[in-house]
């Protein structure tokens, strides 16, 4: 084509790119040189606020320091103004599509936890003590272990049916760690799985092995009844009962916060949240459609619900951030990416705009601490 340079590239008479996109290519790629560099100058402010966590083998302490460090004080000192969540919500977007196609075995640990701290119970004793139930299920972290997490269970049930007394307490549990881990050929299968299917899918895999574990336990008290029939009956109703009140459990795990009742509200998310997503359950969803309810008219504690649903969605996207930008380090420094990738351009122009926010932050911190 005329006025059009070309070059030959193994024999092929190719034409050269116009310099300005040349030039485009090298301003974006230096977003990989300028997280480089500010991820340094964050691990030298880290080092002074938190030299007790001085470490050689590399920058895990420094980090866990400052995420302890925002949970408890830097929370209330870091805005998270419109402009850092919209860099948040693009780094996720994006990190989120590029994890599930290329490193789906990262997706679960990047983009979700277990609750270590998730403990039901559920109660039902009457003022005769006639019919009484007691529903119980815990989370365990395997020491020794590093991804092993065992959701440990009870049923206690006494009393007397038709003049036949009953009593039993039948342990189980359950280790859910292979499921977390199989979910990486799940996405495989099945790569523009929307966070709610997703999420839907981990916990019904979940209730299922725990109700396995349930009714496995429970045959052991059909075989001990005396006289068989009025007492197996009633063991029966008790354990369809406590499987009802195990799968509510985690059907209101998978619930929207935006479709929750007043009295799920009020519930402490310790009591059914098994697997939490960060920052918030189906935040990505929730970046297009807003997660206060706009088809009815809310209470007062119900607005004051949602006014602190938004602060913790905030507080925790930066929580989120600090997990994920040290595993982006991680990535960067051990090669296994493309810098030049338009994809991940994206991706460390965003995670350097909030890292640069918490550096800024910290020299300040830092400063103000040497002038008092």
């Amino acid at each position: 084509m005329a006025g059009r340079k070309h070059k030959i590239v193994g024999g092929v008479t190719m034409p050269e790119s116009p310099k300005y996109k040349n030039w485009k290519v090298v301003t974006e790629a230096d977003f990989v040189s300028l997280f480089i560099k500010t991820w340094f100058a964050y691990i030298s402010t880290l080092r002074v606020m938190f030299p007790e966590a001085q470490n050689r083998r590399g920058d895990g302490k420094y980090i866990n320091a400052y995420k302890s460090y925002y949970k408890k004080d830097g929370r209330k000192q870091v805005i998270v103004d419109d402009k850092i969540m919209h860099s948040i919500e693009t780094l996720y977007r994006e990190g989120r599509k590029i994890i599930m196609s290329q490193y789906p075995e990262y997706y679960f640990w990047d983009f979700y936890h277990v609750n270590e701290d998730f403990e039901y119970t559920f109660k039902d004793i009457p003022p005769d003590k006639s019919e009484c139930l007691i529903v119980g299920l815990k989370m365990n972290r395997n020491r020794g272990t590093k991804w092993s997490f065992i959701i440990s269970g009870f049923v206690r049930f006494w009393g007397t049916h038709y003049k036949v007394d009953y009593k039993g307490n039948v342990q189980f549990q359950y280790n859910i760690s292979e499921i977390l881990n199989s979910s990486a050929d799940y996405i495989k299968e099945n790569p523009s799985i929307s966070e709610q299917d997703y999420l839907s899918w981990i916990l019904q895999k979940i209730s299922e092995e725990v109700t396995h574990s349930l009714v496995q336990s429970f045959k052991s008290y059909y075989e001990q009844s005396n006289d068989g029939t009025r007492q197996k009956t009633k063991i029966g109703e008790l354990e369809k009962k406590a499987i009802w009140m195990i799968w509510s459990v985690f059907n209101l795990n998978g619930k929207d916060d935006s479709n929750k009742s007043k009295e799920e509200m009020e519930r402490s998310r310790n009591t059914y949240e098994i697997i939490q997503q960060l920052p918030i359950s189906y935040f990505q969803y929730h970046m297009d459609v807003d997660i206060q309810p706009q088809d009815r008219v809310l209470s007062s504690s119900e607005e004051e619900w949602f006014k602190k649903l938004y602060e913790k969605r905030n507080q925790n996207s930066i929580f989120w951030f600090l997990s994920f930008v040290y595993r982006l380090r991680n990535a960067l420094f051990h090669e296994i990416i493309d810098p030049l990738n338009e994809e991940w351009q994206i991706v460390f122009k965003n995670a350097y705009l909030v890292l640069k926010e918490i550096v800024d932050l910290n020299i300040q911190i830092i400063d103000e601490k040497k002038k008092s």
